[in-house]
């Protein structure tokens, strides 16, 4: 309503003052309020989209130096691999943590990932891939290439296992941040650099699976919001799906099979870019098929990417955090297939997180771990 008064010219709106711009950042793009919006208003986009405005008045300001390191993730994933585990043992000081909040505006008590020294695209390059009929290719994202490359092999496993021939082709990060903070011009690049290398094996029906729900909602619908309706982008988009909408299909075609004895409990954690894709169902008859026995809860866990990490925010994220925690049964470990609201679960509620593909691999019958 507030921008829509702004843009009809109603009341004394100003989108370039710093309370203005404190306001609309209160809005983690959390695309909860799109599904129950009757008109379908995509309310995040407008506010990256007044951020973006914001930005081009108030100049270099307009941002810090955190929401850039963030807004550059991938790039900064690549310098911490590179000198991991330097780079982990930095990020444990207390002295470290404590000037990078004052740099960054990043909270000491923030849970950031780690960094792996070999990334999943460096392990990738020494496998030998059999030429198969069926092919298949997997867009990783950062998170699974530099901070948590097991996550990468367990959907390698996966995909192979399923008698499919895995290709990575050179890709970058999506860019959720970048669009977030209304930098949308870094975040059209990017994608545009994506669709570019993505958009040859679409054309030729090859699918494209992510483990990441910020990638699959980016390459699928997200996009096109900052690019338009391009070519690249129409054949990338359809050819697009999740790894566990990939997996549901092919339980559904007897393609795959778990173990039989029952496996104990978990709380599927929905988070809130899985609810935008529509993967709970996929994902609960998953589990269940792998004899999982699994209680799914919509709360927000208050992490929103990056947005929790921030000093002006963290106490806010630990309070939505807890009303999380109420939900969670004592004892029973998390599923969720966000990889900042892993982070979130275990800085605030300090239990065990899984991803629902970790758990399920393991139930697998005849499955042969990547190592």
């Amino acid at each position: 309503m507030m921008l829509q008064a702004m843009i009809d010219g109603a009341g004394n709106l100003d989108p370039y003052t710093s309370d203005f711009k404190e306001l609309i950042d209160l809005c983690y793009s959390c695309r909860r309020c799109v599904e129950v919006c009757p008109a379908g208003i995509p309310i995040p986009d407008l506010m990256s989209y007044a951020r973006h405005a914001y930005q081009n008045r108030a100049g270099s300001s307009a941002l810090t130096l955190g929401h850039r390191i963030f807004a550059n993730y991938g790039t900064f994933d690549r310098l911490g691999s590179l000198v991991a585990p330097l780079s982990n043992f930095m990020l444990r000081r207390v002295q470290v943590r404590t000037a990078m909040e004052w740099l960054t505006h990043i909270d000491a008590r923030a849970r950031l990932p780690p960094f792996y020294g070999q990334s999943f695209e460096s392990w990738f390059r020494k496998q030998s891939i059999r030429q198969r009929e069926k092919k298949i290719v997997y867009y990783i994202d950062s998170y699974a290439n530099f901070n948590e490359p097991n996550l990468g092999r367990t959907v390698f496993a996966l995909l192979d296992h399923l008698g499919y021939e895995v290709l990575v082709p050179p890709q970058r990060e999506s860019g959720m941040p970048a669009i977030e903070y209304g930098l949308i011009e870094k975040a059209r690049r990017l994608a545009r650099y994506n669709l570019r290398q993505l958009s040859p094996y679409a054309r030729e029906g090859i699918p494209i699976v992510c483990s990441s729900p910020a990638a699959t909602f980016l390459l699928r619908e997200g996009y096109k919001r900052i690019v338009g309706e391009e070519g690249d982008l129409n054949d990338v988009s359809k050819a697009v799906t999740d790894v566990a909408e990939l997996l549901c299909s092919e339980l559904e075609m007897g393609n795959l099979e778990f173990d039989d004895e029952p496996q104990g409990k978990a709380t599927y954690h929905y988070c809130c870019l899985s609810k935008a894709l529509s993967l709970g169902q996929s994902t609960m008859k998953l589990l269940r098929a792998a004899g999982i026995e699994c209680n799914l809860v919509e709360e927000c866990c208050g992490g929103a990417g990056a947005w929790g990490t921030f000093k002006e925010n963290y106490a806010l994220s630990s309070e939505i955090a807890a009303k999380l925690r109420r939900k969670l049964a004592p004892n029973v470990g998390v599923l969720t297939e966000s990889e900042t609201c892993r982070l979130q679960v275990e800085a605030h509620i300090t239990t065990e997180v899984r991803f629902p593909v970790e758990a399920l691999a393991k139930r697998v019958r005849g499955i042969q771990h990547a190592r």
